[in-house]
């Protein structure tokens, strides 16, 4: 679901602000601010449903604001990559692009065993917590093969959404907190795992606006 956001960077240096600025790596980084962005998006809209409809209208439009901000960011990045010489770097090696073959295909194997498994009724209102921490366990394999240390806390803080929500939801809270808190929980993680990637992009004008 979100492990693109791993993929993205294009390089095992992504957060080293120190590196030379190449365009494989900005162009990898956009592409992670934008996945994160857009499923930020969907995990918010997700839980939209379970507010009241005279908050829904303000939620939407503080969604779209952040939504919009981060795919400017992206289109700046990309730009700027479009600008600078191609580089003998390359995209990053062969074994890594394997390696996060198999963490999204061990992501979506568990979200889909969790589907069929919680889909009957008196169960599924766990489904939305149980995605929320596959997709948080996913970034902790991911944070060492892209030696992004970020991964590290998005996974912490996706993973504590879920166990909360679980605790919560198990003792009797209103149902609508199932979808509330991984939704927006989720989609705030993302979100600023994707401000987290532009502020360390190195990139002058955007690195330093996000970090402020």
């Amino acid at each position: 679901m979100t492990s693109s956001i791993a993929h993205i960077t294009g390089s095992s240096t992504a957060f080293e602000a120190t590196d030379p600025i190449r365009p494989e790596r900005l162009r990898g980084i956009a592409a992670g601010v934008t996945v994160g962005a857009v499923f930020g998006a969907a995990w918010a809209a997700s839980a939209v449903s379970s507010l009241s409809p005279t908050i829904t209208p303000a939620v939407v439009i503080v969604t779209a604001a952040i939504f919009g901000a981060l795919m400017t960011g992206a289109r700046r990045l990309r730009r700027a990559a479009t600008a600078l010489p191609p580089s003998a770097a390359g995209s990053g090696p062969p074994d890594v692009r394997w390696r996060f073959t198999i963490v999204l295909g061990a992501e979506w194997a568990l979200i889909i065993a969790a589907a069929n498994l919680l889909g009957g009724p008196g169960r599924s209102q766990w489904l939305p917590a149980v995605i929320c921490a596959a997709v948080g366990l996913h970034f902790i394999p991911l944070a060492r093969f892209f030696d992004v240390p970020l991964y590290y806390i998005t996974a912490a803080v996706l993973c504590l959404v879920a166990a909360t929500t679980m605790a919560l939801g198990s003792t009797g809270s209103p149902a609508t907190l199932w979808h509330l808190l991984p939704g927006f929980g989720a989609a705030l993680t993302l979100w600023a795992t994707s401000a987290g990637l532009l502020a360390w992009s190195g990139l002058p004008g955007i690195s330093t606006s996000t970090s402020r």
